[in-house]
């Protein structure tokens, strides 16, 4: 038989809706809908195929039956198929025909079968409890500002690359989420993903920078002593925005796409959460005390990212999908070191400098007389 091809960018069957979870043993309906009858000879059939293999769903779901559609005047060019759920995991569902060009690109339904409903209880509300808490960890130290009309104690190369971390990752949110464009990018780079972003993710990133920002406007005006941002946080930003100013121009050379330039950025972030909490530690250690520095930020930080982690392993036991951790460890880097350096903050509150929590503020400013060219991090010997 003649294959009829159509445009590639195309769709020459939908399935309607293209993505469904169930829980195994359960079953959900999916409509497969012809939408280019005109090019079409009288009957089409349509074979399914899973994870690019025919008659092999390796266990997830039952075989969907072969669909035919015949053109006749008055007939509705779309079928059923049930979805049976027989073993948690993913699985891509694509079809091919020898009548017409079906692109697995553009036409597939993603299922995500389920363990466990009480699993999948369980990841809503951890993932809104850490998403509450990374979101209103930044006001503790805030009100401790406000309160004191001090930041001394606060680290200013630790809010300087916070500041630069949150605004990369806004950056990387707003536009992936927002353009249409950047989004196909990734839809070509990863033909069955799922968009990474959310809109939590955005209110989440731009409310950080507020948040930052916010603070910064209290460093200018409230009681700071001789704190500056040293000169290693300002080489190490220097670095991290020039380097993002040449991808940026190398981007609009059309020499990079805008998604890896955006990829660039998500990088940013990532070196800079594992290095920005260096500066406090020191400053805490070299002051012996964590006055000024506010606890119930590391409290509600540590929360997050123990339930960051949590939901992720809940999700690949849920899902049978440990990948999502050892093959992609970037989310799970991130909570690592954010919860390895929370323990030491508690450990320095709590037990090392505990006896020095309500030390005066004149000792504290004289801790703070160093001069900017004071290291963030300890000098070798």
């Amino acid at each position: 038989m003649k294959t009829t091809y159509a445009d590639k960018s195309e769709s020459v069957i939908a399935f309607e809706p293209s993505y469904i979870s169930i829980i195994v043993g359960e079953s959900d309906s999916v409509n497969v809908r012809l939408l280019i009858p005109d090019i079409i000879p009288p009957d089409v059939f349509i074979e399914f195929l899973y994870n690019n293999k025919t008659e092999d769903t390796q266990g997830y779901i039952d075989i969907l039956p072969n669909v035919t559609f015949t053109q006749q005047a008055g007939i509705d060019q779309s079928r059923v198929i049930i979805i049976n759920g027989r073993r948690h995991g993913h699985l891509v569902v694509t079809a091919q025909s020898p009548q017409v060009n079906i692109s697995s690109i553009y036409d597939f339904l993603l299922i995500d079968i389920a363990r466990s409903k009480t699993l999948n209880i369980l990841i809503q509300i951890v993932g809104w409890i850490y998403f509450v808490a990374w979101s209103i960890s930044f006001y503790p130290q805030i009100i401790l500002n406000f309160r004191r009309q001090s930041v001394v104690g606060l680290n200013f190369d630790f809010l300087a690359l916070n500041l630069l971390g949150h605004s990369c990752y806004s950056i990387f949110n707003l536009c992936l989420y927002t353009s249409h464009d950047i989004q196909q990018q990734y839809y070509a780079k990863h033909p069955h993903g799922v968009l990474p972003v959310l809109l939590n993710d955005v209110l989440f990133s731009v409310h950080a920078v507020f948040a930052c920002l916010i603070t910064v406007v209290q460093c200018v005006f409230f009681e700071r002593g001789k704190q500056r941002i040293s000169y290693t946080a300002r080489i190490i930003g220097s670095i991290l925005i020039i380097f993002l100013f040449i991808s940026t121009i190398i981007s609009l050379t059309n020499h990079l796409s805008t998604l890896n330039l955006l990829y660039f950025y998500s990088y940013v972030k990532l070196v800079i959460t594992i290095i920005k909490y260096v500066p406090q530690a020191w400053m805490n250690y070299r002051r012996k005390s964590t006055e000024g520095w506010s606890i119930g930020n590391i409290l509600l930080d540590f929360t997050g990212g123990i339930l960051s982690v949590l939901q992720m392993f809940f999700l690949a036991t849920n899902y049978n999908d440990w990948s999502s951790i050892f093959g992609s460890p970037t989310k799970f880097a991130l909570g690592f070191f954010s919860v390895l350096f929370d323990v030491l903050f508690i450990v320095q509150h709590y037990i090392l400098y505990r006896t020095n929590e309500h030390t005066t503020m004149q000792t504290n400013l004289s801790t703070n007389d160093e001069d900017e060219n004071t290291p963030i991090l300890p000098q070798q010997p």
